[in-house]
């Protein structure tokens, strides 16, 4: 929620010298204002900018960044495409139609809130109440709010990508339940088809491809620097039970066999996972990847952030895990960045991911044409 009164000097320099806001962080909420701060500490920093005014978006990114809590997004992916050939505007528009009538109807567990509609994409809020387990009565549920936004592909006119914002980990399949209810209430009738993002989907190889080829992925602001964690599973199915050891395991960089940095080293260098010792062990088990948490430094700005992608509740997710800002020692600690500047890499990231996933959809095809057409004798 934007701050809606005025923050006076005095007291946003007692917010820096108290530390509820770091300083590096400050410095980064200006710089995208044009202000470069000189200076070394956070009380240089609070004495050379108390006597400033800023304004209500200013200080919004400054309260986002206060040192609360790491308060980082998660997401979930799926794409939906018009059932005939529209232009971007026609669809954007029947897609907020069909969000408004739905919103209509009383007899729902959910309400739809904030339905909007600009040149590019459609935004809404979708807001259920979630049972908790052992709460008195008072405070038997809970509310949950999923930030949606409907925006076209780069490179495909007639796909659409949905980009769910959530807090817990299985909240977005409520929204993906509704977009599925949506089209089986009239199929023939329906104004767009769903096709979700699901490990399932790609054949066993691929699946250690994927999360290769993310690692592998060039860019143009960002450059991977480690690979934090990793988990393997029996199947799909073993994805969601995290209470069994036997079909699934995590590692990271506690674990001393040094199989992370063995596999941190085959996406760094490019060798390919496929060649790993500790994934062909995987392979011939018949394990799977299911979730991999990459590093990754800005090129030009003073950030780092983990990007945790997954397919937990069974859809593609794009989270960030940490948040990292390089201090004027040289040293990377851990602090929050404004949530407008992590939804950016978000969308970023939930793109490349989608890229990726693409490619080896694209690629299986080939293979099962090549396999079932048979050579003329």
């Amino acid at each position: 929620m934007a701050v809606q009164s005025f923050v006076k000097g005095d007291d946003l320099k007692k917010l820096i010298d108290d530390k509820l806001i770091n300083a590096q962080s400050v410095k980064y909420v200006l710089r995208q204002k044009g202000i470069l701060p000189v200076c070394t500490n956070s009380e240089a920093l609070s004495d050379l900018i108390h006597h400033h005014f800023f304004g209500s978006a200013t200080m919004t990114q400054m309260q986002e960044v206060m040192n609360f809590e790491q308060n980082n997004l998660k997401s979930t992916v799926v794409i939906i495409s018009p059932k005939s050939e529209q232009s971007k505007e026609d669809f954007l528009t029947s897609i907020a139609d069909e969000f408004v009538n739905k919103g209509r109807s009383s007899n729902t567990k959910y309400t739809l809130k904030n339905i909007a509609r600009n040149q590019t994409s459609v935004t809404l809020q979708y807001i259920y109440k979630k049972p908790q387990r052992g709460r008195i009565k008072i405070a038997e549920t809970r509310t949950v709010t999923l930030d949606v936004t409907i925006s076209p592909l780069e490179n495909d006119s007639q796909k659409y990508k949905v980009s769910i914002r959530h807090e817990g980990m299985s909240e977005s399949k409520q929204f993906v339940t509704l977009l599925d209810e949506m089209i089986q209430e009239d199929s023939e009738q329906a104004v767009f088809g769903l096709k979700r993002i699901t490990l399932a989907s790609l054949l066993k190889a691929h699946k250690v491809d994927f999360f290769d080829d993310f690692g592998a992925y060039t860019h143009k602001e960002w450059k991977l620097t480690d690979i934090i964690n990793v988990t393997v599973n029996k199947d799909e199915k073993s994805i969601d039970d995290e209470n069994d050891e036997t079909i699934s395991g995590e590692i990271d960089a506690s674990e001393p066999t040094g199989r992370l940095s063995g596999i941190s080293s085959a996406i760094l260098k490019g060798d390919g996972l496929r060649n790993n010792d500790f994934v062909k062990e995987c392979m011939s088990q018949g394990f799977i990847f299911s979730s991999m948490s990459y590093k990754f430094s800005h090129k030009t700005l003073p950030i780092t952030i983990v990007i945790d992608v997954n397919f937990k509740q069974t859809d593609l997710k794009i989270n960030i895990v940490k948040t990292y800002q390089l201090e004027d020692d040289g040293i990377e600690r851990l602090a929050p960045l404004p949530a407008s500047d992590q939804s950016l890499y978000i969308d970023y990231f939930q793109n490349v991911a989608y890229a990726v996933y693409s490619s080896l959809i694209e690629k299986q095809k080939t293979e099962l044409i090549k396999q079932t057409i048979k050579p003329e004798k």
